[in-house]
């Protein structure tokens, strides 16, 4: 039987399977302290492997299907051997693509191997990826082997560990669903194998993946487990890059630690924004007829596309419910037959899965190239537009191919980034306010007005749907200190706005304001020559009409 532990910041490591002690788990390898004094290495060899468990579709309805999990390697996990009475780490190795690790342990010493959910490479490629669990403090998933004497020298040893399910034929046991931070490593370990594939030299930056049993689709404390959804969010601390994955794992509730779509599709976040460029301001999204914001139904489509890719599935499944039986399954290559445009998270997902699998003269090689450098060529917004124009720009003789796949769901090839062309603003009522997708600001010390926006398609008010926002193209001529002011000029039902703007340039979000004045906001800072979007919104548009929300908004921006 091998142990469930979680390794918990400040050290120390606790078996929910046993009794046991807590103990110091030290940084550095060596020993003394009750064990005898090192002797020749042995070799403690062995395969570690998990239970996957399978999806089963049943109609259009995806389940978890226990009784057809199997074992499947670990691979490019963490694996130590560890002193018992010092808790120090002995030795320590990587996993290979079958899940067998060797490690060389002095002679005569009481150890256990332990591995964790956790890889420091992919391959022969740099990765930081851990599973860990955010209702322990960020403790360390990992299974532990039991205890044993290392042997004399040149006596090779077997220890071969498996991380269980917990699934006891009816229900699962928390405490001994081992096997789920190994599933969604081996998920994001073939995700980075497929992304390695078009880009052999990559590096992936540290990410940290939060997955617990507790974790709820509920909102509230994600150190509770009240995550909400599975979702990813980067920041910064200490002015270094800080990613992570929160993923749901509550039985008969979400659990997403065997939906490799949902994992993968998560990532795909992770991989825009770690690579690329992610202007997206996420939020609900999936609705049979959501009309996106231009930026979210980009990132969206991107991740539901990408899932399918990595997995060589276009089959995207989430399962969720009572005894895991219930959930959702569409097909990624598909798009959508109701609506279609560069406002439909469906559509965007199919012009990436035919671009990458579709066409013989483009590919996902040149689609991962395009991620990389074509949506930062430019200020324009991620959207379908800037990446369509910046895949035909590094693809030439692909062009018509290109304009094909995008004419199935109604979309333009541009001419420029900044959809320029675009003449599908949705049917049959046009969106309002979207026309053209792009404003042009006229110069320094002019002004714009009917800057507008509205929430026409947002009944939920989400605050993420076309229309919302407003995007303007500008010009500043020489570099300077610069002063941005929106003013309020008229609004529906209230006569109170309250504008938000953000500044774009070909690296990102360069500045932005979110204060509560009514019907003013202002944003200032010393920005170089060049071409910026500024993008628009009525935070009014968010609340609901008892709380004095608007259903529409106009603006006049002016820039100094």
């Amino acid at each position: 039987m091998h142990f469930l532990s979680l390794i918990i910041s400040p050290p120390r490591f606790f078996l929910p399977l046993v009794l046991a002690a807590s103990a110091l788990l030290l940084a550095s390898c060596g020993g003394g302290g009750g064990s005898s004094a090192p002797g020749p290495e042995v070799a403690v060899n062995g395969k570690v492997t998990f239970d996957a468990v399978p999806t089963a579709l049943t109609s259009s309805s995806p389940r978890l299907d226990y009784p057809g999990t199997v074992r499947r390697p670990a691979r490019s996990v963490t694996v130590e051997a560890i002193d018992i009475n010092t808790q120090s780490v002995l030795a320590s190795a990587s996993t290979d693509a079958a899940g067998n690790y060797t490690l060389a342990v002095p002679s005569g010493r009481s150890v256990f191997v332990r591995a964790k959910a956790a890889m420091t490479a992919s391959g022969s490629n740099a990765a930081a990826i851990a599973v860990v669990d955010n209702t322990s403090g960020g403790a360390q998933w990992a299974i532990d082997s039991a205890g044993f004497t290392s042997g004399s020298a040149g006596a090779a040893m077997t220890q071969n560990l498996n991380a269980g399910s917990g699934w006891n034929g009816s229900a699962y046991v928390d405490a001994q669903r081992a096997a789920g931070p190994f599933a969604i490593l081996d998920t994001l370990y073939v995700a980075t194998q497929r992304i390695i594939l078009a880009d052999p030299a990559i590096a992936f930056p540290k990410l940290d993946v939060n997955w617990s049993p507790n974790n709820i689709a509920a909102t509230g404390d994600l150190a509770l487990g009240q995550i909400g959804t599975s979702f990813f969010i980067a920041g910064t601390s200490n002015g270094q890059p800080v990613r992570r994955m929160y993923l749901l794992g509550r039985a008969n509730n979400d659990t997403d630690e065997y939906d490799a779509h949902v994992v993968a599709h998560e990532f795909g976040h992770y991989l825009q924004n770690a690579f690329s460029r992610d202007d997206s301001i996420g939020g609900p999204h999936g609705g049979p007829d959501d009309r996106l914001d231009m930026r979210v139904a980009f990132s969206e489509g991107w991740g539901n596309a990408w899932s399918g890719i990595a997995l060589n599935d276009p089959v995207y499944t989430d399962t969720i419910g009572a005894n895991q039986a219930g959930g959702i399954a569409f097909n990624v290559s598909l798009g959508t037959a109701t609506n279609p445009g560069w406002f439909k998270e469906p559509s965007v997902q199919k012009m990436f899965w035919d671009f990458s699998q579709n066409s013989p003269d483009i590919g996902f090689t040149q689609v991962w190239a395009t991620m990389k450098t074509g949506m930062k060529a430019s200020p324009a917004l991620t959207g379908i537009h800037a990446f369509a124009r910046s895949l035909a720009n590094g693809n030439a003789g692909a062009t018509n191919s290109i304009r094909t796949i995008l004419a199935t769901q109604g979309i333009a090839l541009p001419n420029t980034p900044y959809a320029d062309n675009e003449t599908n603003f949705g049917t049959p009522t046009p969106l309002a306010d979207t026309n053209p997708i792009y404003l042009s600001y006229g110069g320094v010390g002019t002004s714009l007005t009917n800057v507008c926006v509205n929430n026409a398609v947002d009944p939920a008010r989400a605050g993420n749907k076309a229309g919302e926002y407003r995007y303007i193209r500008l010009t500043l001529p020489q570099a300077g200190q610069r002063i941005i002011n929106v003013t309020g000029n008229s609004s529906t039902p209230t006569s109170q706005t309250d504008p938000d703007l953000v500044l774009y340039s070909a690296a990102g979000a360069v500045l932005s304001a979110n204060g509560t004045n009514p019907n003013s906001e202002s944003a200032s800072g010393v920005l170089p020559a060049g071409d910026y979007v500024l993008v628009v919104t009525d935070f009014n548009l968010a609340k609901s009409a008892s709380a004095g929300g608007n259903t529409r908004a106009c603006f006049t921006v002016t820039i100094q």
